[in-house]
């Protein structure tokens, strides 16, 4: 696989293969209780899971740090709405409490994950607009 010119590739990234486990394992959950959960409901749900790992790829692909950080911030946002749907297929026993916290469990991963690339790319982007200027003051022994 060619890397982009920009930068090392998503599927590098633990974020983004995180975020495809979540997207397959909520596919699979939806197939699993396609005769409980209603079909719209199952797409919306599907659409949530697979935006965050697609989000995190387009922002790493993106030439510049802002767009990636806006990226992610997608990413974030439909992370939490997949997360929302969860909780509401769980409190109306649409989902097992099984299936509810392993979905739960590893979009926590995922949330954390993400959050932590946030942070790192809030860095990179503070250290292009204020960098340090080297110091006048001598080294105190």
């Amino acid at each position: 696989m060619l890397e982009p010119a920009n930068g090392p590739s998503h599927r590098k990234l633990k974020a983004w293969h995180e975020a495809q486990t979540l997207a397959v394992l909520t596919y699979q959950t939806c197939t699993a209780r396609r005769h409980v959960i209603d079909r719209g409901l199952a797409d919306q749900i599907r659409r949530a899971a697979i935006s965050i790992p697609s989000n995190i790829a387009e922002g790493n692909a993106r030439g510049s740090n802002k767009d990636s950080l806006r990226f992610l911030f997608i990413a974030r946002g439909s992370l939490c709405e997949l997360e929302s749907q969860i909780d509401v297929c769980f409190s109306t026993q649409l989902l097992s409490k099984e299936d509810a916290e392993r979905l739960q469990l590893q979009s926590s991963l995922v949330g954390r994950l993400i959050g932590g690339l946030i942070h790192y790319r809030k860095q990179k982007e503070d250290e292009r607009t204020n960098p340090k200027k080297p110091s006048t003051q001598p080294l105190q022994p």
